[in-house]
């Protein structure tokens, strides 16, 4: 009796060997498990055909054919995750996003690929879609022994496909508030760049997280007046109101020249003030102006 007849479309000789190393060491754990199968693999037009066949009737008395299942349907979903899962995420990016232009779909699908890669400190997104796989492939087998592995993922997978799906459109939604953040500091770049300067400089004093100070030449509170005509949208949702009012007020004074205080030079608050006042920019590790403000924060 069949017990299962798994068809693989290669699309690469890379892939091809990939995937018989796979079913391979999977053919060693069943013939260890299992003398008595019949286990053979063949090639017909880039299709590998796995097969496998028992006609001792005591096998089918226990539960040796799902534990059978089971190697075949983890050799299929790790297959599919190395060698089918970012050919997947590339055909959903391209049917149904509109980005033709070859620089932003790699950017899209590198993020993308962050994502879904498997980490081994971290192995919950990547042991969930197998899971998933497993799952359904077991499913299939139960119900006909025949998986044709592309046509597993078009017709069964919809729940691991939606999951790519979920992936490619936040991938996509990062792209976009990034592309934004990007236009935005530029027009505050170039508006900083036209404007004259109204204070000789502004001490920032950044003690820590979303604790910062902004002080005059005199190491005074600064005092400035809110200009209406300066509209700072929210563009970057992780840092909120904190950076919104740094970069308005520093923009309202327009200094000759801001000494950024801190011991966190690359949070992104600092990266967004370094675009946009550029050559204005200086920053400050340690000094005796900001010492006390260090020694406070035991950041010293």
């Amino acid at each position: 009796m069949e017990l299962f007849s798994i068809a693989a479309r290669t699309a690469t000789p890379q892939e091809a060997e990939q995937y018989n190393r796979m079913v391979s060491e999977a053919n060693q754990v069943l013939h260890k498990k299992y003398k008595t199968l019949a286990i053979s693999c063949s090639v017909h037009e880039k299709i590998v055909f796995w097969c496998c066949r028992e006609d001792d009737p005591r096998f089918f008395k226990g539960n040796q054919l799902q534990q059978v299942y089971e190697t075949a349907a983890r050799t299929v979903a790790e297959y599919i995750l190395l060698e089918k899962e970012q050919k997947l995420v590339e055909k959903i990016l391209e049917d149904e996003f509109d980005f033709p232009e070859p620089e932003e779909h790699a950017q899209i699908l590198k993020q993308c690929l962050m994502i879904l890669e498997r980490n081994p400190e971290l192995n919950e997104p990547w042991g969930r879609r197998r899971g998933m796989l497993e799952q359904g492939i077991r499913q299939c087998l139960t119900e006909r022994p025949l998986l044709h592995i592309d046509g597993f993922l078009t017709f069964r997978a919809q729940t691991y496909v939606k999951e790519l799906r979920e992936i490619v459109e936040y991938a996509v939604d990062e792209f976009l508030m990034d592309r934004q953040y990007e236009e935005f500091v530029h027009m505050l770049k170039y508006f900083v760049y036209f404007q004259q300067p109204q204070v000789p400089l502004v001490h920032l004093i950044h003690k820590g997280g979303q604790d910062i100070l902004l002080l005059d030449e005199e190491m005074e509170p600064l005092q400035y007046r809110n200009d209406e005509s300066v509209v700072v949208e929210r563009l970057d949702q992780q840092d909120l109101q904190m950076e919104d009012a740094v970069v308005t007020t520093l923009i309202s004074v327009s200094p000759a020249k801001i000494i950024i205080h801190t011991r966190e030079p690359h949070m992104a608050i600092i990266r967004t003030l370094s675009q946009i006042f550029e050559q204005r920019m200086e920053i400050c590790r340690y000094c005796p102006d900001c010492h006390a403000y260090f020694r406070e924060t035991g950041k010293l």
